[in-house]
């Protein structure tokens, strides 16, 4: 990899005594509010944000509304409420009709953290661990991401190459697949930064394996 990344980075905690902004939005459900929430917060500060915007889940009528709007406001709208101590610490977002989203979550468990995968579908996904005594390292949750699977999957493709693979499947070009999934962090800032050049290596691989010639919309 070209990317220098420091895997041994490990949050302090994930219950500081104050959250930063990107802390808080990621309490938000839904990822069409997280987004214009943050756009909102750059452009206006916290004057311009409605309770709406900020609200973590919605009830049953409001996501329906909200849905009507566009079928991409839903995503994330439905996954399971956070706990009052429960911390999403990465999210997959997926470029589906819905937009669907993958929370990646920790919660305490006496004087263990305890780790969960959770989408919209009630899914039981498979993990590579479910808990550790300190917070993970970024190494450690890359290890988490890339060594658990949703259940009917073959292979360790883990929790985000997997849909890559999908598109591919599905017919899709290496560049085309590799932009219908990608993961965020509000806990681990390279995060973003590592998938995207795991993303680059691996389209440039698929354009080898099926034949193309040109490599560029990899980069």
């Amino acid at each position: 990899m070209s990317v220098q990344i420091d895997q041994n980075y490990r949050p302090v905690t994930y219950w500081p005594e104050a959250l930063d902004q990107e802390q808080r939005l990621s309490r938000i459900h839904g990822e069409a509010r997280r987004t214009i929430a943050r756009e909102v917060l750059a452009e206006e500060g916290f004057a311009g944000l409605t309770e709406f915007l900020a609200r973590e889940t919605l009830d049953d009528e409001e996501r329906r509304d909200w849905g009507l709007v566009h079928p991409q406001c839903m995503g994330g709208e439905y996954l399971p409420q956070l706990g009052v101590e429960d911390v999403e610490i990465a999210r997959i977002s997926l470029a589906s009709t819905t937009g669907d989203q993958i929370s990646i979550r920790a919660s305490h468990a006496g004087e263990k953290i305890r780790y969960s995968v959770c989408d919209e579908y009630d899914t039981e996904y498979n993990l590579a661990f479910s808990s550790s005594e300190q917070p993970l390292s970024l190494g450690e949750l890359i290890q988490l991401i890339d060594g658990s699977g949703h259940p009917e999957e073959q292979g360790p493709l883990g929790l985000l190459v997997c849909h890559w693979e999908n598109m591919i499947e599905w017919g899709n070009p290496p560049d085309e697949a590799v932009d219908f999934a990608w993961i965020q962090s509000a806990w681990y800032p390279e995060l973003t930064a590592y998938y995207e050049q795991v993303a680059s290596d691996w389209c440039k691989q698929k354009q080898q394996e099926l034949g193309y010639d040109e490599e560029e919309d990899c980069a």
